[in-house]
């Protein structure tokens, strides 16, 4: 059974000869009453300071484990968006492998186009110089026929004089 302040101070003892002195008796019982009064009170104000702790508590475990659990969140989502840059960077990688493979090939099949109009272009470069050089052999051999013609044909006549003219 529990035992009360107030019952403390409400207990009487049935007197007895040569029992203890009734009003010391009383006053010790006052005394523990009053004592025990303050001990309850004082353990009532630490079970109130004990459970707003352990609230406190609660809550802060409830927070923390709600933030583990955004922390983790948060990093799957750092993780995704890392790999999908990876990727995206590697694809972009790639595109410019292709398009400056693809702009190579390009020079390069420019090159061989211009190194074959190159060679045309000498070739016929060539041709002209035989035929200029043909052209000028023939006209130089037909001036020389012409000269040669004019020589040989070429008389030289010379008037003579009749006497007494």
């Amino acid at each position: 059974m529990a035992l009360t302040p107030l019952e403390i101070q409400k207990t009487r003892f049935a007197q007895r000869l040569r029992g203890y002195d009734p009003q010391e008796v009383e006053s010790f019982l006052s005394l523990v009453a009053e004592e025990m009064t303050h001990a309850l009170a004082e353990i009532e104000r630490v079970e109130r300071e004990n459970r707003f702790h352990r609230k406190r508590l609660e809550d802060a475990e409830q927070r923390e484990h709600q933030l583990q659990q955004t922390l983790l969140r948060a990093q799957k989502v750092s993780d995704e968006i890392t790999d999908a840059a990876k990727r995206e960077a590697k694809l972009m990688v790639q595109e410019a492998e292709m398009a400056g493979d693809k702009i190579v090939q390009q020079a390069l099949e420019r090159a061989a186009t211009l190194e074959k109009r190159i060679e045309e272009l000498r070739l016929g470069r060539r041709d002209l110089q035989l035929r200029l050089k043909n052209a000028i052999e023939l006209f130089a051999h037909l001036l020389e026929s012409d000269i040669e013609d004019e020589r040989s044909t070429a008389v030289v006549r010379t008037m003579t004089r009749k006497p007494g003219a």
